[in-house]
C-alpha cells in the first residue's frame, strides 16, 4: 500500500469529527446528529468503495459500522416512542367508545 493511496481516506477521516449541533431543542439536537452521521457514512461508505486494505481501511471501516449502529439505534428509539404513542392513543380511543357505548344504552 503506498502513502499516496491512503491519503484521501486519512484525509477524510480526519476531516469528519462530529460536531456539536448548535440547536434549540433536544429534539433538534438528535436531528442534526443524525444528519451528521447520515453524511459521514454516506462518505465513508464512497471513500472505502476504493480504498486499498490497510490501518486506515480498518479505522474507516469501523468507524462506519459505528455510525450505522448509532443510527440503527435512533430510528429503533423513534420507532418504540411511537408505538407507545399509537398504544395510548388506541387506548384512549376504545376508552371514549366504551363511554360512548354506556351513554346510549343508558338513554334508551
Amino acid at each position: 500500500m503506498t502513502e499516496r493511496a491512503v491519503d484521501p481516506l486519512v484525509s477524510l477521516l480526519q476531516q469528519l469529527r462530529l460536531q456539536q449541533p448548535h440547536s434549540k431543542s433536544p429534539s433538534e439536537a438528535t436531528q442534526a446528529q443524525l444528519e451528521l452521521f447520515l453524511n459521514r457514512i454516506a462518505s465513508l461508505t464512497g471513500a472505502l468503495r476504493d480504498a486499498p486494505p490497510g490501518d486506515a481501511s480498518a479505522a474507516a471501516a469501523r468507524l462506519l459500522l459505528a455510525d450505522l449502529a448509532m443510527v440503527a439505534a435512533q430510528f429503533r428509539g423513534r420507532t418504540s416512542e411511537l408505538g407507545e404513542r399509537l398504544a395510548q392513543a388506541l387506548e384512549r380511543a376504545e376508552l371514549a367508545l366504551q363511554g360512548g357505548a354506556g351513554a346510549s344504552a343508558a338513554s334508551e
